[in-house]
């Protein structure tokens, strides 16, 4: 588990090098967004941001695509609580959490 930002964390599965780089920039990515726009990241434009970076990596040869699948929790004032899972590949999907929200929250966080 690790913290991203103040409003998202991310629980890791897969190599742990690989993640702690693309950790490393998610956090860039999301300091550079709330200096940019005096607001949090939202949480989907941050993992599509980190998803475009890995599916890159499995278009050109000589790239080593990474091997860490991220599970994304958090909350931004435009789309409230949410979950997203990301696979090697850059793939992502989201869900909206409903009325246990708070207790997720809290797990997570």
């Amino acid at each position: 588990m690790c913290k991203l930002d103040d409003h998202v964390a991310v629980a890791v599965a897969g190599i742990n090098s690989d993640a702690n780089l693309l950790i490393n920039s998610a956090r860039l990515f999301a300091q550079r967004y709330t200096a940019g726009y005096s607001e949090p990241v939202p949480i989907e434009q941050l993992v599509h941001h980190l998803c475009d970076q890995k599916q890159g990596y499995t278009q050109f040869g000589g790239l080593r695509p990474f091997g860490v699948s991220f599970l994304f929790a958090g909350w931004d004032k435009s789309s409230g609580f949410q979950l997203y899972q990301s696979d090697p590949s850059g793939n992502y999907a989201g869900w909206t959490v409903g009325s246990t929200s708070f207790i997720l929250f809290s797990v997570f966080f």
